[in-house]
This record gives structure tokens, sequence and C-alpha cells, in this order.
């Protein structure tokens, strides 16, 4: 009799709890002589945090996957799903579509005993860019936005890209601890007023400063009504933290790596907190074991948070302004309930602990040697043969890949399922297909 496949949770888990608590990632390929065909579907845990890490080269499935996993988490019983929140960073501006059923795959949804349906989605859009967003009919929900006095010098002088011991990032330390000094919260004005009312800097640094923070102001991401952490995490919401108003912006991933990594850290804070809290409840109903056990809702519940092109954020070489935090919640994110999906089309330029970290990754089809060498030098211990050899083995499909599930120490070829909703990243082709027409409702 086939057994359950359930990425990342253990025996004991599983005896215990069965498929409660996962979400339907796809199905298993088994090879049957020179056939090889879809089995038993394939599960991913839910239950305890994660560091999952999706590689695949461009048109593979990757950011196909990501999405996947939103919707079966939106997908939940309602009594667990409650207790868990999504934050997907949406480089590109593609996720939106999960608002809509997926007409595109019906044939494929019917083999799979599937149905297509959109899924409630809460899109942030940059405070700058919300306003024209609306207006141009582009889907948003709520502006997102951070304060200036949320940043420590150290996140200017990476999203500046300059030196910390040169003279300009000297003068900026001073500037941000000074008005720190002051007022415990103050907006972008505030900074260039300190610029200008500056006497013992010389003029060319104050200068150089002044139009930095400038361009800065520009990026529409700052405001003293920064968003709530809270908002962003609410208990059983999918939230996409849509930033692709700055996919062609010189300073793009400069400003996307800011906004990410002060999201990530301040998540880790919320979450311990509410970890404390957790568990100083449990503590109390063990203790005092004659009364009635109860459960407390937590304001911050367990947190998914998917990124794409992850090597942006965290690179092999050099730091960004999303690096030290998103490093914390892969070592230490587990513990107060932060899981980590990391996606990349590039993991021979991504910082080795996002694989090290990782106890499950879905490798899609990769051809670059670089990529596939970098997998492989940590996957030497779950194959008997070559990851390029197994990769190449997959039949040609998008969604086909190798999970490897480091709680088991087990691998196994798989196709993730296809989408509910629609999925707005595959390319323009330049022939229209054909086909019934329908409305979005």
């Amino acid at each position: 009799m086939a057994f359950d496949i359930i990425l990342g949770r253990d025996e004991k888990d599983r005896a215990k709890f069965g498929t409660s608590g996962t979400i339907l990632l796809g199905k298993h390929y088994v090879k049957m002589g020179q056939v090889t065909a879809l089995s038993q579907p394939v599960y991913l845990d839910l239950n305890k945090a994660h560091v999952v890490f999706v590689a695949g080269k461009r048109g593979s499935g990757k950011s196909y996957s990501l999405g996947v996993m939103a919707e079966g988490i939106s997908n939940l019983p309602s009594e667990m799903k409650k207790k868990i929140s999504v934050i997907l960073l949406d480089t590109m501006g593609i996720y939106w579509t999960m608002k809509y059923p997926n007409h595109k795959e019906e044939d494929l949804l019917k083999e799979w005993g599937l149905e297509g349906k959109g899924i409630d989605v809460m899109i942030y859009t940059p405070v700058g860019y919300y306003a024209r967003a609306k207006a141009q009919g582009i889907p948003t929900d709520r502006p997102f936005a951070i304060k200036p006095s949320e940043l420590a010098p150290e996140d200017w002088f990476l999203s500046f890209e300059i030196n910390p011991n040169e003279p300009l990032a000297v003068f900026i330390e001073r500037l941000i601890l000074t008005i720190k000094e002051a007022k415990d919260d103050y907006d972008m004005d505030d900074i260039l007023e300190a610029i200008r009312k500056d006497t013992k800097e010389e003029v060319h640094v104050r200068n150089a400063a002044e139009n930095r923070f400038i361009a800065a102001n520009s990026w529409g991401l700052f405001s003293k009504q920064a968003t709530p952490i809270k908002d962003l995490a609410a208990p059983g919401q999918i939230t996409i933290l849509d930033m692709s108003a700055y996919a062609v912006m010189p300073d793009g991933w400069k400003i996307k790596n800011l906004a990410i990594g002060l999201v990530a850290q301040k998540l880790f804070i919320e979450r311990m907190i509410a970890r404390k809290e957790e568990e100083f409840h449990n503590i109390a109903n063990a203790v005092h074991y004659l009364r009635e056990d109860t459960h407390v809702e937590s304001e911050m519940p367990i947190v998914w948070m998917l990124l794409d092109e992850a090597h942006e954020f965290l690179p092999a070489e050099g730091k960004t302004a999303a690096t030290s935090a998103l490093i914390t919640l892969l070592r230490e994110g587990r513990q107060p309930g932060i899981a980590l999906v990391l996606a990349t089309q590039q993991p021979g330029k991504i910082h080795t602990d996002a694989m090290t970290q990782s106890d499950i990754i879905l490798a899609h089809r990769l051809t670059a040697k670089i990529d596939t060498d970098a997998l492989g030098s940590l996957l030497q211990s779950y194959l008997r043969t070559g990851l390029d050899k197994e990769l190449d083995n997959l039949p040609r499909v998008s969604g086909a890949a190798i999970a490897l599930d480091d709680v088991n120490e087990r691998m196994y070829p798989m196709r993730v399922r296809p989408r509910f909703s629609w999925h707005g990243g595959s390319a323009p082709g330049l022939i229209e297909e054909k086909k019934k027409v329908f409305e979005f409702r």
C-alpha cells in the first residue's frame, strides 16, 4: 500500500497527525519500465516552520510553485487558516492574478480532479504608487509604507551603496543618531532639514547626503504612517507585497531589499514576542492541570514568507539591506514560527546559508553548470547518482521537479499540481491561442 509522502514531516508526526495540517504540493513520479507516470500525492507539512529552497531555470515552474504554496495555505480549513499567514514578495507584478480562476488550464485541472477558483489575496502597493495604481485600475487593496525612523544608519549605507568608513557615511550616521536622540519619530523632511541646517560638515559632503535623501524620498516608500506588520501578517491572510513599480528603476533592487529587510526584521521581533506569550500560556495550562485547557489566539500568527529572485536579496558575495534580517530567519526563524521559502533561477549566486539551512528543496530543471554544482555539492548524501542526471530523467513538462526532504532524508521526483488561480508569470507569445470566451467575475 502506498504511503503518504509528506515533505518536512517526520515519522512520529506522520503517525500522530496523518495529512492534517498539510497542503497538496503535487504527485510523485514513478518509473514503470520505459513509462514514467504520476502516482501518490506529495504533501507539504505546515505544522512546523520550514526553510524551503526552490530552484529552476526560467520557465521551469519555480514562480508557479510559490503560487501553489500560497493557494494551498489559503485553502486550509478555517480553524487552521486563522493560525497562519502568508507574505509573498512580488517583484514583477505577477501574483495579483491570483484573484481570478485558472481558466487557462481547465483541462489539466480536470485531469487532477481539481477546479479553478480565484483566491482572496490582499495586495499592498508602495504608498507613492498606490493612488496611481487605483486610478489606472491596477489591482491593489492597501498602500504599503515604512518609517524613515525605523531605519538604522547601516540601512542607509547599504541602500546608498556607500562604504561605512567614507566621510559621507560618517556624516549620515552622526546625522541619523542626532535626530533619533531628539525625537523618536521623524520623516524624510526632518532628515533633509537636518542636513541643510548642519554647519559642522563640509559643503560637498552635505550636498552629497542631500542628493541621496532627495532620491530616496522619490522612491514612494516612506511615510510617518507606516504599515503595521500585524496588518501584513494578519491571521488567515495571503498578502501580496507588490514591488513591481521598482522593476525598471535603477535603484529598484536596493529599494526592494530595504523594504523586505525591514519587514523580515519586524516579523522576527513580533513572532519572538508572540512565541513567549504562547509558551507562557502552555506552561500555565500544564502547571494548573485542573484548570480547563484554553487556547489563546495570537495576534501574530505563524508566518510563511515567500521570496522570488532570492539571490538578489541574499547574494553569494556582498551584502544587501535584506541580508542580515533574512539570515536571521534562515538560522533562527523556525523557533518563533517563521517559515521562509526562497526561489531562484541562479542557485550558484545565492548565499550558501539559503541552501545549507533548507530542510526542503524543490529543484526544477537547471542547465547551467554553476547552478547544478551549487545544489549538487549539498545533495551528495541524498543522491546515489548525480543531480544533473536525476533532473535530466524528469519528464519535459513545466512543474516537474525533484523534491529533497532533509527531515526524512528522502528524494522524490514529482510534478507540482496545477494552480487553482490564474498564473501571471507566463511569457507572452506571438501566436494567440483560440479558446472559448469567458468573463472574470
